[in-house]
């Protein structure tokens, strides 16, 4: 019964956030159409399962046994059911990027073909290291031993500290915190005043004042996510409230997209970093390293999703979730296009295919009226410490 119980807390929540997440685009197979060629993708995972953060943590009524239960992950770490999500992650990669799919990258790991970045954090470093195993199982000419060499392969990242990192934009920006403090105050005056009812008793359960800040319906809503996951009971005074807390969970994400300037800063730069390698493609220059992936947070899906001017639901990224643009060129005519493609959950879901705000009438977006389209987003990484007042030698 108890188990029985568990699981229908975990599909309680998939409906308040994660099915959410579908956004009724169309569903996007492997094949390849004869018509378009894939050029190049940029494509940004968020991490598997992890354990509560600290925060969160701080808002249980029993943290000594959230501590006991992750003594070996730790605040925040992949759990092992976020490692088989990892791997589902790089299956999709190879799926869809590799000779099986648009071929992209090769079975055997060459450098010249894929760049990886990370945020500085654990999660996302191994979830990008564990899905790397599942895109690249060795061929026989990359086996290093008769052991494990014969199933994995080392293959390299990169990742910059989190003061320097603009994937980290919201702990590291100063003109974004002063955005994002303006925001939650506008916010918790209008679009969080139908939670009024709930901030007493929400202070009582938590020992927190929600209306100091309204972020902390997400961080409530994450904990118990994270609790369903590691096996443990949401508490009973929860349940019945599920629904309204998955909304205001939804409403304190989207905070960090709340005006254009707060998009700009979140996903400025990667916009800057598609745009600029697919322009470098169309003009013929040589170009390496056709997939870039990022392993990073829901807020980056978001950002660039934003920026990129998707058509969508605004609802929060899974744990496992994937989004990706990629530049075509049609073999008929020579024009230049771009797709975003969407995975809701590695291992749980099929790729979507989505359109692009003014260009509702094919999923393949003109490249010349997505630029334009998008243009105002458009962020250099150099320009983008001046605006946030980072001090930085990279």
């Amino acid at each position: 019964m108890a188990s029985n119980t568990k699981m229908f807390l975990y599909c309680l929540l998939l409906c308040f956030v994660a099915n959410a997440n579908v956004l009724h685009g169309n569903p996007s197979s492997n094949d390849i159409l004869n018509d378009q060629q894939l050029l190049f993708a940029m494509a940004i995972n968020r991490h598997g399962e992890r354990s509560p953060d600290s925060d969160e943590a701080s808002l249980s009524d029993d943290p000594e046994r959230i501590r006991n239960i992750t003594y070996i992950e730790g605040p925040e770490g992949l759990t092992n059911v976020g490692k088989r999500r990892a791997y589902q992650i790089g299956k999709f990669y190879r799926q869809r990027y590799g000779s099986q799919g648009h071929n992209l990258i090769s079975n055997l790991y060459f450098r010249d073909e894929i760049a990886l970045r990370s945020t500085e954090k654990e999660r996302t470093k191994m979830t990008i290291m564990i899905a790397m195993a599942a895109a690249y199982p060795p061929e026989v000419e990359q086996q290093w031993d008769e052991g494990v060499g014969k199933v994995w392969q080392p293959v390299p990242y990169s990742a910059v500290p989190i003061s320097e990192d603009y994937l980290r934009y919201y702990s590291n920006c100063k003109r974004f915190k002063q955005l994002m403090a303006e925001a939650k105050e506008e916010a918790i005056h209008n679009e969080f005043a139908v939670y009024d009812d709930l901030i007493p008793f929400l202070k009582q359960k938590t020992g927190r004042n929600f209306t100091e800040d309204p972020l902390l319906f997400e961080t409530l809503f994450d904990l118990f996510r994270s609790l369903v996951g590691l096996g443990l009971d949401i508490p009973t005074w929860a349940t019945p409230l599920l629904p309204r807390l998955g909304e205001a969970a939804r409403l304190s994400y989207r905070l960090y997209f709340r005006n254009n300037e707060m998009k700009k800063i979140g996903g400025g730069v990667l916009l800057n970093t598609f745009v600029q390698a697919a322009l470098d493609i169309i003009a013929g220059t040589p170009v390496n390293q056709r997939l870039r992936i990022f392993s990073a947070h829901d807020f980056n899906i978001g950002a660039l999703m934003d920026v990129a001017k998707v058509k969508n639901n605004h609802s929060i990224p899974e744990y496992g979730s994937v989004f990706a643009l990629e530049l075509y060129r049609s073999r008929s005519t020579g024009a230049y296009s771009v797709l975003p493609v969407y995975l809701p959950q590695a291992g749980e879901s099929s790729a979507q295919t989505f359109s692009f705000e003014g260009c509702e009438s094919s999923t393949y977006c003109d490249f010349n009226k997505f630029m334009e389209s998008t243009k105002d987003f458009l962020l250099p990484e150099s320009e983008f410490y001046k605006l946030c007042d980072i001090k930085t030698e990279l």
